[in-house]
């Protein structure tokens, strides 16, 4: 068998590199039904980048990501059946797991260690490999249905068939297909208002906007709405003093999206003659999500003239200067976008024997298609402009539109396809493994050899006519590109058994970008077992991610920052100076420009582990493996507050000295040192009364320091949260407890993770930590079929409280903690 993490097939499952192997059954009866689901489950995996992610204002596609230790998505390799799959084109730097077929997989091996030396150079924080029924005889069907016990929505269903033919061994041929259906409705934010928060300076939660409905107007200091005389007494208003209005932007967020996922899987298989066998495998996938922001506010102020109809009446106004309006499109509704992301792959490989000699070679194509459309809620503020000072639409009122208004609406958005980016990836990949001969007496050695190459692609096309339109939508009009570059490595593994009982592996691979340079990587482990119960393992490795293509070049993209940001000119320290005014520079949101950097280094990587697995009885084994990663070189986009409080002199500003926006571009920003410690256990207890078995899986991490800036200080970010980059658990655990007899079968899982501190600890010192339990209880009919029942956060536990900014809906921390609530499914499978 071959496990990853080596080149070299073996006998013996447990290597000398800690792998997990999660088998496809376990997964369903828990009620997962994604891979993106499955993922988030894993300890050592940071759950930041799952499907919380795109309930916020960042449009995602709806696409999630694995990021093992938490040292960033593009530094965990996902693979689909040891092989690399094209990166998601909306980003470019990870795999969606969303591309990936759930219905067809039969079990996921990870990797919690570096794996450069034999899988490519960028995967540093380790290697998660989705591997699929390779050879089916027979069918299986499958459906589910999952809802919240709370009103609102949010139900889920889903569906797979899978069927295969012919025996590799007695008919020559295989064939096999999997096709699988999943549909997600949504959930608003408005549906959980236990959890929701508005604005409450004093827990630390400001998620308000000055983009107001009636509009604000600001000249110079002075500012103003017409209701803050009434106390800003209108829906989705908030007052918040200094004689302007503020807007609830987040009662059009979203807890869950909408999203529909397809995807088709087949295989066909045959022999070419004994121990040699060929293969051709297609995987097409489709994910469609409908992702809502609040109305589109006039983020660049349109200014209205004093001989305007609407002008304000306000005293302290200038009348002869224009005042600068911040309004929000309520009559327009929600910006919805709508994304569709498809992947394909297609691989022909060639497996088998001769002459001592074990080989595999494969031919690829892949491809992720991402489309973003804007089907509604994006205005022009140039329009918007000419409406206001033309005297069609009021921005200081609430009444009903005029007919003149809503057609000067109707021509102000923007709708269509606006943004299209593709990725390619073309590749080989060849490899050869055999024994060597006993060259100490203690058994035989291995050697395996091999070679890629792949040639990537990455073209982005924007809709200038929609993007210059769509002013909100932060897209540069002439964002389009188009470049390419070629990767090859050669690599070699050598395992030795030196005395019995010890083994050494030592691999070396050399990879050769055409635009950043070569690199060679060594890695070198040991698997060591003095007595029959005890096992101890270590490995050391160096890893060198270059940037990727979407980092290099990624065109000039505007959208919003955090609330409860100040001005450093114009609101120092919270307080607004001259020419300040509260809520349009103080405690808000500023436009942040973000981008590729061309000249981005290559990132370099050092990898330590150390393990021990202890088997004492054939039902009881436990493992501890120590881990230690360092990182130089890290490319990542600054945070906004990172750059007020550092390099403010980098702002771009307007005339009269507003923030007109932020530089985030990506850079090298420094290192990150990271540590802990994974842990396992599992036991099983085969009594009368039925077998009972116990797992666990946790991760406690010792240290997560890393740099702003090359030569900055470290800053912790294990259990403290931190602008721009979350927070890191400090340890976070799974529990299974299962029990079968007969055809029944039962199951409890617990899931946990530490506190931490908040984001504001000034006004909320901890987020608490974050437990729940599920249960479920299945039955298998003597005639095949097996029935789940199960509910999922039993004790309907809410989210933690949190006054983080950044990600989701305000109250809570979207990409840790579910605000679903307690939800009850069902699952239905045949086999035939």
């Amino acid at each position: 068998m071959e496990v990853t993490g080596s080149a070299i097939a073996r006998t013996d499952a447990e290597t000398a590199v800690p792998v997990t192997i999660i088998e496809a059954e376990e997964i369903r009866q828990q009620g997962i039904t994604s891979t993106a689901q499955l993922v988030s489950q894993i300890a050592a995996n940071d759950t930041s980048s799952g499907p919380g992610l795109s309930t916020g204002t960042a449009i995602t596609g709806g696409a999630s990501f694995a990021n093992l230790r938490g040292i960033g998505t593009d530094k965990t390799l996902v693979l689909l059946n040891g092989r690399r799959l094209a990166n998601n084109s909306l980003d470019g730097g990870a795999v969606d797991l969303n591309t990936i077929p759930f219905g067809a997989i039969e079990r996921v091996e990870v990797l919690r260690d570096g794996a450069s030396a034999i899988y490519g150079t960028d995967a540093i924080g380790g290697v998660i490999n989705f591997i699929t029924k390779k050879s089916l005889t027979g069918g299986n069907v499958e459906f589910g249905y999952e809802t919240p016990t709370r009103s609102g929505g949010g139900d889920s269903g889903d569906i797979s068939a899978t069927w295969g033919n012919g025996d590799l061994e007695t008919d020559g041929f295989n064939v096999m297909g999997s096709m699988s259906y999943r549909k997600k409705s949504h959930l608003d934010y408005t549906d959980r208002g236990d959890i929701r928060e508005v604005y409450a300076p004093g827990k630390g939660i400001f998620g308000v906007s000055s983009f107001a409905y009636p509009g604000n107007y600001y000249q110079g200091s002075v500012a103003g709405n017409p209701l803050a005389g009434s106390g800003c007494d209108s829906e989705g208003i908030v007052d918040t003093g200094e004689g302007t209005c503020s807007y609830d932007y987040g009662r059009y967020g979203q807890v869950q999206q909408e999203s529909e996922n397809t995807s088709l899987y087949t295989r066909a298989s045959a022999k070419l003659a004994e121990n040699h066998t060929v293969g051709l495998s297609y995987l097409w996938s489709r994910n469609k999500n409908i992702s809502l922001g609040a109305p589109s506010p006039t983020s660049t102020s349109p200014v209205l003239q004093p001989d305007s109809l609407f002008y304000p009446d306000d005293p302290a106004l200038d009348p002869t200067q224009p005042v600068s309006v911040r309004w929000r499109g309520i009559p327009a509704g929600a910006r919805e976008t709508y994304n569709t992301i498809d992947a394909s792959r297609l691989v022909l490989d060639f497996t088998g024997d001769f002459s001592g000699f074990n080989y595999a070679t494969a031919a690829s194509w892949n491809e992720s298609d991402t489309d973003i459309n804007y089907r509604g809620g994006y205005l022009n503020d140039s329009d918007l402009e000419e409406a206001f000072n033309n005297g069609i639409i009021d921005p200081f009122s609430t009444d009903p539109l005029t007919d003149a208004g809503r057609q000067a609406l109707q021509d102000a958005e923007a709708h269509g396809s606006v943004w299209h980016a593709k990725t390619d990836v073309y590749a080989w990949d060849g490899k050869l493994s055999r024994e060597i001969g006993d060259w100490f007496g203690a058994g035989s050695s291995a050697m395996a050899v091999g070679a890629d190459y792949r040639h990537e692609r990455l073209s982005l096309e924007t809709d200038p006519d929609i993007a210059s339109r769509a002013t909100s939508g932060g897209l540069s009009p002439d964002a389009s590109v188009s470049e390419d570059r070629d990767v090859k490595g050669i690599y070699t593994e050598l395992n030795v058994p030196v005395v019995e009982g010890l083994e050494v592996t030592a691999a070396v691979r050399y990879d050769d970008y055409s635009d950043v340079g070569d690199t060679t990587n060594p890695k070198v482990s040991f698997r060591w077992q003095p007595i029959r119960e005890l096992l101890v393992r270590g490995a050391y490795s160096e890893g060198f991610r270059a940037p990727s293509l979407y980092e290099l070049y990624d065109p000039n993209a505007q959208t919003y920052s955090p609330g409860g940001l100040n001005d450093p000119l114009l609101c120092p320290g919270g307080s607004p100076a001259p020419g300040g005014v509260e809520s349009r520079d103080c405690s808000t949101q500023f436009l942040v420009e973000q981008g590729g950097n061309a000249d981005l280094e290559p990132e370099e990587a050092k990898n330590w582990t150390l393990g021990f697995v202890f088997q004492p009885v054939d039902s009881f084994s436990a493992g501890l493996d120590f881990w230690w990663i360092e990182i130089e070189n890290e490319v990542a986009a600054p945070t906004a507050s990172y750059v007020i409080d550092n390099a403010p002199g980098s702002i771009e500003r307007k005339d009269d000295d507003t923030i007109d926006y932020i530089p985030t571009y990506n850079k090298n920003l420094g290192s990150t040192k990271t540590n802990g410690v994974d842990i396992s256990a599992n036991y099983r207890l085969p009594t009368r009364y039925g077998l009972f078995s116990v797992g666990y899986t946790g991760t406690y991490v010792d240290r997560y320091d890393f740099q702003e800036s090359p030569d900055g200080s470290y800053v912790s970010n294990v259990g403290h949260y931190r602008s721009g980059y979350g927070t890191i658990f400090r340890f976070k655990h799974k529990v299974t407890f299962n029990w079968n007899k007969g055809h029944w079968g039962a199951g409890v899982v617990n899931h946990y993770m530490s506190d931490y501190d908040d984001y504001d600890t000034s006004t909320n010192e901890k987020v608490g930590s974050y437990t729940t339990w599920d249960a479920l209880g299945a039955y298998t009919f003597t005639a095949g079929p097996t029935v789940t029942l199960g509910v999922r956060n039993l004790f309907d536990r809410d989210p933690p409280f949190s006054n983080q900014p950044e990600v989701g809906q305000l109250g809570y921390d979207a990409r840790y903690a579910d605000a679903l609530g307690r939800s009850i499914y069902a699952r239905f499978n045949y086999n035939f």
